[in-house]
């Protein structure tokens, strides 16, 4: 395969990855609505950290741990304004 056919590769998978991602978010602004509804706080920091514990664990690389548990935050931390 030549370098165009490795990014047409990597291009299907953002649009995947871009889907998923707001798939995530309608699934957080439901839990949003539930949050509010209990009178829950947005954050919960025990739930964070499990998720990173966990997901950290899972790569199986190139990327380590840290750098998945950094993605995973971001995608946490962007996910939370949509849940307020």
């Amino acid at each position: 395969m030549n370098i165009e056919d490795w990014r047409i590769r990597i291009d299907e998978i953002n649009d995947q990855l871009i889907d998923l991602l707001n798939q995530r978010a309608t699934y957080a602004t439901e839990i949003g609505k539930l949050k509010k509804e209990l009178g829950l706080p947005v954050f919960d920091a025990s739930r964070e950290q499990k998720i990173l514990d966990s997901v950290g664990a899972k790569t199986k690389g190139p990327l380590t741990s840290d750098s998945i548990k950094k993605i995973f935050l971001t995608i946490m931390e962007e996910t939370r304004k949509v849940e307020e």
